[in-house]
């Protein structure tokens, strides 16, 4: 891959790669109310060790920060555009 084609796909990337943890995050959460979330509600105590719950909320962490990452970005990208195409 040329390099003047990796930048615009790195940068495409980038920009939706916060898609993959927020996804992985609502997964996990959904796991949870199928493996532990319903027996718990119909009296059943399943054993299980993985804490479903923590490691949505990290995955929900890097997400949203991932996502302020891009905006800050992107915004950036808008204001210097903006900022060079008007006449003073």
């Amino acid at each position: 891959m040329t390099r003047h084609r990796f930048f615009p796909v790195a940068v495409a990337v980038l920009s939706a790669g916060w898609l993959v943890p927020l996804w992985m995050g609502v997964d996990i959460y959904l796991t949870f109310w199928q493996i532990e979330g319903w027996p718990l509600l119909r009296g059943e105590h399943p054993g299980n060790s993985f804490s479903f719950i923590q490691f949505a909320a990290s995955c929900f962490k890097v997400s949203f920060v991932w996502l302020g990452m891009v905006i800050c970005f992107w915004s950036y990208v808008g204001y210097a555009a903006f900022t060079r195409s008007r006449v003073v």
